[in-house]
């Protein structure tokens, strides 16, 4: 008898039924993993529950009064991303309707607010500073007004739901600690 021609048979049975066991397996260890955590966090999220209850009858006006601003502040952050965004999804409108990108530039905007002042002077005929003017006439003419305004708009709205987090994180352990 010839070793090498014996080959083992490949079971698909034997194989399919380890596969379900295993899945099996996997469905019961996922689902009493399910029903801990959840117990863990009804628990938790009780306790948690109780403290923030009695933090929050201990906060002052200024804490009042703080929140509020990082939350206007945040808010207007958020509604200067929201108008790039807009004006975005408007020059977008515009391209899907034509095939032709609508530029605004940033140099819209400076020549509404500054039309007729001594700096819009100097920006369309410069007799100084030569240089200067070419750099903010091409960062003007370069940067979109869409992106001018999303960027910070953005950043200004993520800073403030991250330092109010930090804030309220802050004030909580420490009215936390005071009654311990």
């Amino acid at each position: 008898m010839n070793i090498e021609n014996q080959q083992t048979q490949f079971n698909h049975e034997d194989w399919l039924a380890q596969l379900y066991r295993f899945m099996e397996t996997g469905r019961q260890f996922f689902r009493e993993l399910f029903k801990g955590l959840k117990a863990l966090s009804q628990k938790g999220l009780l306790e948690a529950w109780k403290d923030i209850r009695s933090a929050v009858s201990r906060l002052t006006p200024q804490d009042f009064i703080v929140t509020a601003l990082i939350s206007i502040i945040g808010i207007f952050g958020l509604v200067i991303f929201m108008t790039g965004l807009g004006l975005f999804s408007y020059q977008t409108m515009l391209w899907l309707q034509d095939g032709t990108w609508t530029e605004f530039p940033l140099f819209v905007v400076f020549n509404f607010l500054f039309e007729n002042t001594a700096l819009h002077q100097w920006m369309v005929h410069p007799e100084s500073w030569l240089g200067l003017q070419k750099l903010f006439s091409w960062f003007l003419e370069s940067i979109p007004l869409s992106m001018a305004l999303m960027i910070p708009g953005f950043s200004i709205a993520l800073f403030m739901a991250g330092t109010l987090v930090v804030a309220l994180t802050y004030r909580f352990y420490q009215l936390r600690n005071r009654n311990d």
